[in-house]
């Protein structure tokens, strides 16, 4: 499909005439991979370290895997990987727990957030379906957060309310309900308000309740609501444990691997003020990693 035009929360598309191969890519969304597809993906790589490809999928990665076993390791069902890396960005630790992106947006708010009470740090979080990631503006050791045992389950109900408040996940979620509540004007039939000035507006409103009434009762159900819908306990609960009982195996690649690239795109996505488009940072840090 051939994009034309972008209208408010509208695409239009029509049949492309172009050849190019190149196709568009899942980055993941709410529905969490099942523990069976997370499972079945690490005996694919465990099957790979191994030697063994049984179907043409698998085999048309191999150049990706080759890659990501050459820069860092390919993680099998017992492995939990964690890569850091030092870029003009700042300080970069990719997760790779494998448990789908709205698990990954909850898990990589929570370890920001217990990393922000041991010291002052700026973090930014990027996530996929496979794998998330921390960045923050000063150096973090790995091997110190793992000591201190971030992926605890020890105060885990009030960590979880705390990195809900800190984070964009209440935000987001009162912007839908002030939406229904008709705080947002969303525009006239067939002239809907843009996306972007429905965020502004919800957001404005959302600082101004949290600043001069805490207690609101549409700033409290969209807390509820994150913590109901998005933040599933019993799977976080799951997956954590599931990572306790992992070998921790720690690489240092000296640039993005296969598996954390697609998740540093994500996070260039998000941002808001730029004179480069994102193709134009991407070029950029293809063709510094071709001269590494």
């Amino acid at each position: 499909l051939e994009l034309l035009q972008v209208k408010g929360m509208d695409v239009s598309v029509k049949v492309s005439e172009n050849k190019t191969s190149n196709l568009v890519s899942w980055m993941g969304a709410r529905m969490s991979l099942s523990s069976m597809l997370s499972y079945k993906i690490r005996e694919i790589f465990k099957e790979y370290n191994q030697g063994i490809v049984r179907s043409e999928e698998v085999r048309q990665i191999l150049p990706l895997l080759d890659l990501q076993s050459k820069l860092s390791v390919v993680p099998d069902e017992e492995t939990f990987l964690i890569e850091s890396l030092q870029t003009r960005d700042g300080y970069h630790l990719f997760f790779y727990p494998f448990e789908g992106r709205m698990m990954h947006e909850l898990i990589s708010a929570l370890i920001a957030y217990r990393i922000s009470q041991s010291f002052p740090v700026s973090i930014n979080m990027a996530m996929n379906d496979y794998g998330f990631e921390i960045l923050s503006d000063v150096p973090l050791s790995i091997e110190e957060l793992i000591e201190e045992d971030i992926f605890s389950l020890k105060n885990l109900e009030e960590d979880i309310l705390h990195c809900v408040n800190e984070s964009e996940m209440s935000r987001r979620k009162f912007r839908e309900i002030a939406s229904i509540a008709g705080l947002v004007f969303q525009g006239y039939p067939g002239k809907p308000t843009s996306f972007k000035h429905i965020q502004a507006n919800s957001s404005l409103l959302f600082q101004v309740f949290e600043q001069y009434d805490p207690e609101n009762l549409l700033l409290q159900q969209a807390r509820q609501e994150a913590i109901n819908q998005q933040m599933e306990q019993e799977m976080l609960v799951t997956a954590l444990k599931k990572i306790n009982r992992m070998k921790i195996d720690i690489r240092y690649p000296s640039q993005f691997t296969p598996f954390s690239f697609p998740i540093m795109v994500d996070r260039l996505n998000r941002t808001n003020i730029s004179s480069e488009s994102v193709e134009d940072k991407i070029a950029k840090i293809l063709a510094q990693m071709e001269l590494e």
